[in-house]
């Protein structure tokens, strides 16, 4: 029975060791990621334009060999400018950078439109807003999501697995994307 015990408590303090602390595995992302931004270029780059973006923009796919290594999209619209970076390792998505340039009007409400309609308030880039948001993967899992307002989502939160398959069905359509043009 002691025996048991003691093997039971050694099998636990054994399992609980391997698993990797949260903070441990964020360096690891991060590090991999600036890795990844510093050998931009000794990857091949393969630009395409996105026709699934109705305001229009851009993806480029970098790539090692065979294995994609980091996807830069751009999208655009009369309200907004999106630039988000897909990161991956060995195939899986672990790093999301998403920056949302969001306009004070939409980019066709000119001077001229606005004074027309009596209003003193037109678009202007000076006045554009940028909200960044940080997503974190580890075994294809979101496991940290920092959002625009720089707070941390909380795992429980009933948004965390729908963003997690969100994620990763736009990484999906990226590449897609990147292999048919």
């Amino acid at each position: 029975m002691r025996a048991s015990l003691i093997i039971l408590l050694l099998s636990v303090i054994g399992f609980a060791s391997c698993k990797k602390k949260q903070e441990d595995v964020l360096a690891g992302i991060k590090k991999h990621t600036a890795e990844i931004n510093n050998k931009l270029k000794d990857y091949t780059l393969k630009k395409v334009d996105d026709i699934t973006s109705p305001g229009g923009g851009h993806i480029s796919g970098y790539y090692r060999d065979d294995e994609i290594k980091k996807i830069t999209a751009q999208h655009f619209s009369d309200s907004n400018r999106v630039f988000t970076d897909y990161y991956f390792d060995e195939g899986m998505l672990i790093f999301v950078l998403q920056q949302d340039f969001i306009y004070n009007r939409h980019a066709t409400y000119t001077e001229e439109v606005a004074r027309a309609a009596g209003d003193s308030v037109w678009y202007d880039d000076k006045k554009t807003r940028m909200e960044v948001s940080r997503f974190y993967l580890n075994e294809n899992k979101l496991i940290k999501w920092i959002d625009a307002q720089n707070a941390d989502v909380a795992v429980n939160s009933p948004f965390f697995p729908n963003k997690q398959s969100e994620l990763w069905a736009q990484a999906a359509v990226l590449i897609k994307e990147l292999k048919e043009q």
